[in-house]
């Protein structure tokens, strides 16, 4: 590159440069020269603050000009707590000292996530993004930002998993929020040790204002489960079971209900092919729609009956299913409801369906994080008994696969605050 001329064209709190260079081509040749203006506002650095001690994410909010027409909030940003290097500074004391000034938060050794430059075809800046573990003890004063620059910030606390939801609809306007974010939830990923399956178990908690009512939770690979008498098939809007080789719910269900040979291979598909039937030649079916079949041979184990509902849709060819965080609760409540209405239309001699068994519809492959599901699950069952007084429906089971699914399933019951554990 060759710079032929640099003035300043603008020398204010920011500064404004028209450079006037060329540089070589992909081809060995020089261009020709060509003028720009170059945008200069020195270096930032940017943090992500996590609270190991309440799981919380340490945002920041503030108004800001430039987006005040195309935000989303007219110009109020959620944000990783930044600010400009000073002169003499390096980024690491910039980063130490802007998180006490915005946030109140000491930090110590925070990781460098990247360096990178904000906007290169405009502007030289570049942003320092690091990511810094904290625990109460850590917030030394009330944060807000300084008055003297005349800043005005409010600090916004937030789990991780409402951060992901954010990330994943596409909601996110800042791109440091935006890299950081991944950054946190690769970070945070599931360990190995909490994928493993559990052990087959049942935990019961009573409902409090309903006496009699269960929720309660079963654990280990859903095979292992006997007792309950519906049980709930997660599907796809096509309502195509999986393949009886996948670990899936839908593959197992598939395998458990069919009828095998005495090598343990599938010479009957009892269930997908009743869902075939069920279909009734439609190539596919709206989220949310349920379709009943037979149990197959896992009547042995208790099963009456299987509700396959649609509470993922495909993305085309390759891409996958997703899940909807807004369904979840519909789902939830279609569910119960399609239950009350077998048991408020029955004829003489015809029995009730007392027990279900609910997955973390959505979850997995879904694409929702767990403690989403859990805890709309959890909100939408307790909705349901608290309104209907008169259910026949003595115990919800929610399935619990992993330590993870547990762990969000057991918060978001604890957080209800509306049932009692019960010693089993």
């Amino acid at each position: 590159m060759v710079i032929r001329n640099k003035t300043r064209v603008y020398d204010g709190f920011f500064k404004l440069d028209e450079v006037t260079f060329s540089h070589r081509r992909y081809d060995g040749a020089m261009s020709a020269d060509m003028t720009h203006l170059v945008f200069e506002r020195g270096d930032a650095v940017a943090a992500l603050i996590y609270n190991v001690e309440t799981d919380r994410v340490i945002l920041v909010e503030q108004f800001r000009i430039p987006a005040a027409d195309k935000g989303r909030a007219a110009g109020w940003m959620q944000e990783p707590l930044a600010g400009m290097i000073r002169n003499g500074e390096t980024a690491l004391e910039a980063i130490t000292r802007e998180t006490l000034e915005e946030t109140g938060y000491r930090i110590k050794d925070p990781e460098l996530i990247a360096t990178f430059f904000s906007s290169p075809g405009g502007t030289s800046e570049r942003i320092f993004l690091y990511y810094a573990v904290v625990r109460d003890k850590d917030r030394v004063a009330t944060g807000g930002g300084t008055k003297a620059e005349g800043e005005d910030i409010r600090i916004i606390s937030l789990a991780p998993s409402d951060l992901f939801e954010q990330l994943r609809s596409g909601v996110l306007e800042d791109g440091k929020l935006v890299v950081a974010a991944y950054h946190l939830k690769d970070r945070l990923r599931v360990k190995p040790e909490t994928q493993k399956p559990l052990g087959s178990g049942t935990i019961r908690y009573r409902h409090k204002a309903k006496n009699g009512r269960i929720l309660g939770i079963k654990t280990g690979p859903i095979l292992s489960i006997d007792g309950v008498e519906v049980w709930v098939n997660s599907e796809n809007t096509d309502m195509m079971m999986d393949r009886i080789i996948g670990k899936t719910i839908s593959a197992n269900i598939r395998y458990g209900g069919g009828r095998k040979s005495s090598q343990g291979d599938l010479d009957e598909d009892i269930i997908a092919d009743e869902l075939r039937r069920g279909l009734r030649r439609r190539a596919f079916v709206r989220r949310g729609t349920i379709i009943e079949t037979g149990a197959g041979d896992l009547v042995h184990k208790g099963v009456r009956k299987i509700y396959h509902i649609a509470s993922v849709e495909g993305q085309g060819p390759g891409g996958g299913v997703r899940a909807a965080e807004a369904d979840i609760t519909d789902n939830v409540q279609r569910i119960l409801t399609h239950l009350e209405k077998h048991n408020g239309g029955l004829r003489l001699l015809t029995r009730r369906y007392t027990s279900v068994l609910i997955p973390m519809m959505g979850a997995g492959d879904g694409g929702l994080e767990v403690d989403i599901v859990a805890r709309r699950t959890v909100e939408t069952v307790e909705a349901h008994l608290t309104a209907t007084p008169s259910t026949h429906i003595q115990d919800i089971y929610l399935l619990a696969f992993t330590p993870a699914d547990l762990a969000a399933i057991q918060n978001a019951i604890a957080q209800t605050g509306r049932f009692t554990p019960l010693a089993e």
